[in-house]
């Protein structure tokens, strides 16, 4: 199976709903490229991502959350941002990542960063969402 195709088949796992904003994107600094790399190096580039985040005024960040398989035997953290599009396919760019998720007025789309193609609807965001542990 491809990587495109692996990517449609998501679901998100977080501790809270999700918010109201009418576009955010759901990103990641994990497993660069879709190649495996170590928990603690992960760890150390997801918060290289929330640093990069702080540092930016036009930038909103919630998380983590956890982007994942359906049978959640993949799973790597993320963060919801607000913030526009091509800010949120910058970052992604910066920490290696193939694509980024969506989120335009409840619709869930899956974004190419870099790999090429052009942007998929995956249908309502609620449909892939798993609120677990809410505070």
């Amino acid at each position: 199976m491809s990587l495109w195709e692996n990517y449609r088949k998501v679901c998100f796992i977080a501790p809270f709903a999700p918010p109201a904003w009418s576009g955010y994107a759901i990103v990641t600094a994990w497993n660069p490229a879709s190649h495996w790399v170590s928990a603690r190096r992960n760890a150390r580039r997801q918060r290289a991502l929330w640093r990069l985040v702080g540092d930016s005024p036009d930038v909103i960040a919630m998380g983590p959350l956890w982007g994942s398989a359906l049978d959640e035997g993949w799973q790597e953290e993320s963060l919801l941002l607000q913030a526009p599009r091509g800010e949120a396919i910058r970052l992604a760019a910066a920490f290696g990542q193939n694509a980024i998720y969506w989120v335009e007025q409840g619709e869930l789309w899956l974004v190419p960063v870099l790999l090429k193609g052009t942007p998929l609807h995956l249908g309502r965001l609620a449909s892939h969402w798993i609120a677990r542990g809410l505070a």
